[in-house]
């Protein structure tokens, strides 16, 4: 998949230094994560992607408008990290279930993403089967966590 190209290239230009994607789930820097549709619908909005950090929790919360894509199954949230640095890429997607007409839709969400421990710097990603529709980072080791 393209999308999955895309991430893993993303993880490595996160990272300052070369090393390998984490692909060993048993130490995963991600303990849970979630996401709810608020509203979804055809037609084109603009893609938003606000994303929070709760040190407390060391949780992400992201509130957004995925647009621009024709799959039309509930959305999911999945992740990339590099052992070599605190960087995950966060990736918002609409997954194709078929059974719905045709047409670009959106998908208005709120999602969560739980930490072990807080990673410095998190990249969230819209992303379709065909490209990436949108990226937001979000440096969280830094007082108060800044957007970018």
């Amino acid at each position: 998949m393209k999308r999955r190209a895309f991430l893993v290239g993303a993880a490595g230009s996160l990272a300052a230094a070369s090393g390998c994607l984490g692909l060993d789930r048993r130490n995963t820097p991600v303990t849970d994560r979630r996401v709810t549709v608020l509203e979804r619908g055809c037609g084109d909005e603009d893609n938003e992607i606000a994303p929070s950090y709760d040190e407390d929790a060391d949780r992400l919360r992201v509130s957004g408008v995925l647009s621009g894509t024709t799959a039309c199954g509930p959305l999911d949230v999945t992740y990339a990290d590099n052992d070599a640095s605190d960087r995950i890429i966060v990736e918002v997607y609409a997954t194709d279930d078929g059974s719905c007409a045709s047409c670009p839709r959106y998908y208005e969400y709120e999602a969560t993403v739980s930490f072990r421990e807080p990673p410095d710097v998190v990249a969230v990603a819209h992303s379709s089967p065909e490209d990436v529709m949108e990226m937001r980072a979000l440096v969280v080791d830094a007082e108060p966590a800044t957007s970018a």
